[in-house]
C-alpha cells in the first residue's frame, strides 16, 4: 500500500458544470466471465492478479481515489491526497451458484448470487463516511465456473467514455501480470482530468446545447440552488431518499459480446471507415434512443410532470398506493456520441 501511496499524483482536478448536471448519478455496469478452460478450474481470473492490475490502474486514475469537496457557492472539486486517498470500495466473495445457473436462466436477476449491486444509483457515504468515487465487487461462482465483476464508478468524475477507459486499461494491464509480466508493460496511454480539455478540444458543431440541457442551466431553480449549497454527503442521502419515494424499479439488461459485434459490423456500414466504433458508443446511442423517446412524450404532453411534482406525486402514492406511470427525475445531454450517421433506427 506504500508503494501505492508513492506512486499516486496529488492534485486537485475542478469540476465544471457539464459534470454536476450528471454528478447526481452513479455508472454501473456487471460484467459476467465464464471459465471455459476446465484446466483454470484453479487459476481462472485470480484475485491476486485482479486486485494488484486494479491498484496498478489506479495509479493512472488518480481522480478515481480523492475526495469529493465543496464550498458555499457549490463549486466542486476532486481533491487527491496521496498520504490519505479515498480507496475504492474493493470487495470479493464466493457463491454457491454456478455459472451454467446463470446461463439456463438466462440471466435472471432472480438467479443471481446475493447481493450484486453494492452500491445504489446516487453517490452517497458508505459506511466508512465517504463517498467513494468507484465500487468493485467481485463474486467468484462454485467450482470457479465463472466471475461476475460489478464495477461502479461516479459521474462527479467519469462519463462512458471514462468509464470504459478505466475498464479497458485494468483488463490489459490484468493480461499482462496473468501472463507472467515478463513482456514489456502494455503500451504506455496517457489520461487527462483537465475539464478545459473539452473546450479546447470539443468542435464547433458540438458546442451549442441541445434544449433540454440549455434548460437546465437557464431555468431558476430554488432547488437546484439548495441542492448545490449543501454537502455532496447531504446531498447524497436526499437523492436517495427521494429514488425510495420515487418507487424506482430498477432493470438490468444483459447484452452479449456477440451481439454488440453484430451491432458494430451493421453499423459500420453507414460510418466512416477510418472511424473506430467502441462498445460505449454503441451503448451511448441505444440508452439514448430510448431517452430521446422519454423526452419527446414529455415535450408532447405524453410524459410526467417535472422533478418536484412527480417527487411530491411518488410521495402521495408510496404512502396510499402504488405509480403507474414512468417518472423521469433527470434530464439528460443525448447528443450523440458517434458522427456520420445519418440516422439511427
Amino acid at each position: 500500500m506504500e508503494e501505492f501511496r508513492r506512486a499516486i499524483k496529488p492534485g486537485r482536478f475542478a469540476l465544471n458544470g457539464w459534470d454536476m448536471s450528471a454528478a447526481f448519478t452513479n455508472i454501473p455496469y456487471i460484467y459476467y466471465f465464464k471459465n471455459t478452460n476446465s484446466s483454470l478450474a484453479v487459476d481462472f481470473m485470480p484475485s491476486s492478479k485482479l486486485r494488484a492490475s486494479f491498484l496498478k490502474t489506479l495509479e493512472e486514475f488518480p481522480i478515481l481515489v480523492g475526495h469529493v469537496k465543496t464550498d458555499a457557492d457549490g463549486r466542486t472539486w476532486v481533491d487527491v491526497n496521496a498520504r490519505r486517498p479515498n480507496m475504492p470500495e474493493y470487495l470479493e466473495s464466493h457463491s454457491t451458484v454456478h455459472f451454467c445457473d446463470l446461463e439456463s436462466a438466462g440471466y435472471d436477476w432472480n438467479a443471481f448470487p446475493g447481493k450484486i449491486a453494492t452500491v445504489g444509483a446516487f453517490p452517497s457515504q458508505g459506511p466508512s463516511g465517504t463517498i467513494k468515487l468507484a465500487n468493485v465487487s467481485i463474486i467468484r461462482l462454485r467450482e470457479n465456473s465463472g466471475l461476475i465483476l460489478f464495477v461502479s464508478a461516479s459521474h462527479y468524475v467519469v462519463d462512458g467514455v471514462g468509464y470504459c477507459a478505466f475498464i479497458n486499461r485494468w483488463a490489459e494491464i490484468c493480461h499482462w501480470m496473468q501472463n507472467g509480466a515478463t513482456d514489456e508493460m502494455p503500451p504506455d496511454r496517457q489520461y487527462t482530468f483537465d475539464r478545459l480539455a473539452i473546450d479546447r478540444c470539443l468542435p464547433a458543431s458540438r458546442v451549442p446545447m441541445s434544449r433540454a440541457m440549455t434548460n437546465v442551466y437557464d431555468t431558476p431553480s430554488y432547488l437546484g440552488h439548495f441542492l448545490a449549497w449543501i454537502s455532496p454527503k447531504t446531498r447524497g442521502d436526499i437523492t436517495n431518499t427521494a429514488g425510495w419515494l420515487m418507487n424506482a424499479v430498477g432493470h438490468v439488461f444483459h447484452i452479449s459480446s456477440a451481439s454488440l459485434d453484430a451491432l458494430r459490423t451493421l453499423i459500420g456500414k453507414y460510418a466512416a471507415k477510418s472511424q473506430r466504433l467502441t462498445d460505449n458508443d454503441m451503448l451511448t446511442v441505444l440508452i439514448g434512443h430510448a431517452i430521446a423517446k422519454g423526452i419527446k412524450d414529455d415535450a408532447t404532453g405524453n410524459g410526467s410532470r417535472g422533478g418536484f411534482s412527480s417527487a411530491i406525486q411518488q410521495a402521495v402514492y408510496r404512502l396510499f398506493g402504488q405509480a403507474t406511470d414512468f417518472q423521469t427525475m433527470m434530464v439528460l445531454d443525448i447528443r450523440p456520441r458517434i458522427s456520420g450517421l445519418a440516422e439511427t433506427r
